[in-house]
């Protein structure tokens, strides 16, 4: 499907949604072709018809987004905080109320007469716990290179419940790769450049460094421990490597451990250092920074 084709899906797809759901969409405006139009990062949205040419449909006939609904249908329809923009750039759906009504004729939800939300039939939830891979990979976006499309073409009768040991060998696989192409890399520049080499080297174990205090976090959630360490960081080196993460990860520590005054003065030294790059952000931080301080 071209450009062309692509935006007449999706107008067709815009006109189809009845007025008195519309409010449950974001504005028309925001649903585009493209995803992160005009950067690097720019992608053209697949629809899901023509996804369903590249994709193998589940044994009851149902594709990825069809089934990621039924494990999201109890929050539909008339969703309280509308539909998600990521049935369409995600998963291609424009109207997701055409597809939930499609599932319900073909016996897979119903709608519930007290909550009038959907509910799963017997025949939904079997088709759930046969395709538990869905809505796995979904809640764990970060697979950026190994993706639910990627996944689907995978999945067979012998290995669906198999779906973690397969995810697993698979970023095991993408990460051995990034390492040997990146070493091989970091030699030549070695031997080329030995400044930008040193460099990017410091640039590298101070992001290890990084993701071992994380993870230990993540393990012991000493909050105290991960504020000294990032606290030595703003002390010495300061942050190598560009990251707005890790940029506001002390003010969010701070935030967390209500040391407000402390957030609001990492806060604002980020403003000095960083001029007007960071402004949207940091004026976003120094509301919320103050709104506590007020609380408090």
């Amino acid at each position: 499907m071209n450009s062309i084709d692509a935006e007449k899906y999706l107008k067709k797809e815009t006109d189809s949604i009845p007025n008195s759901e519309k409010k449950y969409y974001k504005p028309d405006e925001y649903y585009q072709i493209k995803s992160y139009g005009n950067t690097m990062f720019e992608e053209c949205v697949i629809p899901f018809e023509e996804r369903k040419k590249m994709s193998i449909p589940s044994k009851n006939g149902l594709y990825v987004p069809e089934i990621l609904l039924l494990h999201f249908c109890s929050k539909y329809p008339n969703p309280k905080n509308g539909y998600p923009g990521y049935w369409w750039y995600k998963y291609g759906i424009r109207n997701v109320g055409k597809v939930l009504e499609s599932l319900r004729q073909r016996g897979f939800i119903v709608i519930d007469e007290d909550t009038e939300k959907y509910v799963l039939t017997d025949k939904g939830r079997l088709e759930l716990q046969d395709n538990v891979y869905v809505p796995y990979m979904h809640s764990h976006d970060k697979y950026t290179s190994f993706t639910i499309w990627d996944m689907n073409k995978i999945i067979n009768d012998d290995n669906r419940y198999d779906y973690k040991a397969i995810i697993d060998k698979k970023l095991q696989e993408i990460s051995n790769t990034i390492k040997e192409d990146n070493n091989k890399f970091m030699q030549l520049l070695k031997v080329r450049d030995p400044d930008s080499f040193n460099k990017l080297k410091k640039q590298d174990d101070q992001l290890v460094l990084i993701q071992k205090a994380e993870q230990l976090y993540k393990e012991n959630k000493d909050l105290k421990s991960l504020i000294s360490f990032w606290e030595n960081i703003w002390n010495t080196t300061g942050l190598l490597f560009e990251s707005a993460t890790w940029l506001f990860r002390l003010p969010d520590l701070y935030i967390k451990a209500k040391e407000y005054e402390k957030a609001k003065f990492i806060v604002e030294k980020i403003k000095e250092k960083n001029d007007s790059y960071y402004i949207n952000k940091v004026n976003k931080y120094m509301m919320k920074i103050e709104k506590k301080i007020n609380k408090a």
